[in-house]
């Protein structure tokens, strides 16, 4: 209850401590060798996502550093990359990378795009000057327009906070339903259930209650715990009521274990029980609409979410806390459908009732 979300908090925080990837390594094989060349290289290993790692003689080397995940991109710059600059034509800078780790490969090519945006600029800027432009005349053809970018909710692009968010609170679920799970049938394994209902005085929600009570106070305080790290050591944005978050994540816990009891209830051994629980749990992460937006799923994927209470409970806290939308129509919802899942609960109370008076599980 303690010591293992303790140490999925400490493992999922440390592991994005720095917030964004940095000296991502890179492999590089400069055909060129030229002053022009270096000058790209020199940009290119002063950016703070890559670092040149490898240099190579070949592509069929570099590529094998790709391969075999010493490096996550490849970058070739062809032969005559200096006398075509200095003739205004355009040499194509090839970077290659691998798609299979999507956060390395994103930054790589939007900085990457960057860099080469950049270095040609200046190279455009060079030739005009030659022409007899003046400095201000340059920056006008090269950048007509200029933009000015405001990133929303996250300005730093801080990764520890953005995926912490999700990360933390979905490893808290899989444990509250594991142990409630257990809490609740452990008793029916053991053919404890006449035991519990004489200490009852036969009434089933006190027995639930006096079963599940000293757990959820215990993940209560773990609970708030998460809350303080997230927001107060990995610095989410809050603009929301700290007290109020874990008055969401009470509920949260609340939900889990009317869950755990509905499927206590309605399986027949312990083993399955659990085994069921944690897959339920496990899968939730991936039905959030947290790391692919939900307006690009479909219709029915987008209705199917809603059967797992960690994606109400995640999009209302990132709406409240990280938005700060006070109160919606939206965030109605997500508590109208984390109530669906206490009824649900006190709907199988009875079913567990009759097991407790069996004694146990059949089986």
């Amino acid at each position: 209850m303690i010591g293992i979300p303790a140490l999925l908090f400490f493992f999922y925080s440390s592991l994005l401590s720095e917030n964004v990837a940095r000296n991502l390594p890179v492999t590089l094989l400069d055909l060129d060798k030229s002053s022009v060349s270096r000058q790209l290289v020199r940009m290119i290993d002063a950016n703070a996502t890559m670092d040149i790692a490898y240099e190579v003689t070949d592509e069929l080397e570099g590529q094998r550093t790709v391969r075999t995940g010493k490096s996550f991109a490849l970058i070739v710059i062809p032969k005559d990359f200096h006398k075509n600059v200095q003739n205004g034509l355009a040499p194509n800078v090839m970077c290659y990378f691998n798609g299979q780790y999507l956060l390395p490969a994103g930054l790589i090519q939007r900085d990457f795009q960057l860099i080469a945006g950049s270095f040609a600029a200046g190279a455009q800027i060079e030739i005009l000057k030659k022409k007899g432009m003046m400095p201000e005349q340059t920056k006008g053809v090269i950048t007509p327009i200029g933009t000015d970018s405001h990133t929303l909710f996250n300005p730093f692009l801080n990764y520890g906070a953005y995926l912490n968010l999700g990360f933390l609170p979905m490893a808290f679920q899989i444990v509250v339903m594991i142990v409630s799970i257990y809490a609740l049938g452990n008793v029916l394994k053991y053919k404890r259930g006449h035991e519990l209902l004489e200490q009852a005085n036969n009434k089933v929600f006190v027995a639930i209650v006096g079963k599940l009570l000293p757990y959820t106070i215990v993940f209560f305080i773990v609970g708030f715990f998460m809350n303080s790290l997230l927001f107060y050591k990995i610095q989410a944005p809050l603009n929301g009521s700290f007290a109020f978050i874990n008055l969401i994540t009470l509920s949260f816990i609340i939900v889990c274990q009317s869950m755990a009891l509905f499927v206590t209830s309605v399986v027949t051994s312990l083993r399955t029980a659990m085994t069921i629980g944690g897959g339920y749990t496990a899968l939730a992460f991936s039905f959030t609409g947290y790391t692919f937006p939900p307006e690009g799923m479909s219709n029915f994927v987008q209705e199917l979410n809603y059967i797992f209470p960690f994606h109400s409970y995640l999009r209302f806290v990132i709406s409240y806390a990280v938005r700060g939308i006070s109160f919606n129509g939206m965030q109605r919802t997500y508590l109208i459908v984390l109530s669906v899942f206490v009824v649900i609960g006190i709907i199988s109370a009875p079913i567990y009732y009759l097991r407790l008076k069996k004694g146990g599980y059949n089986v």
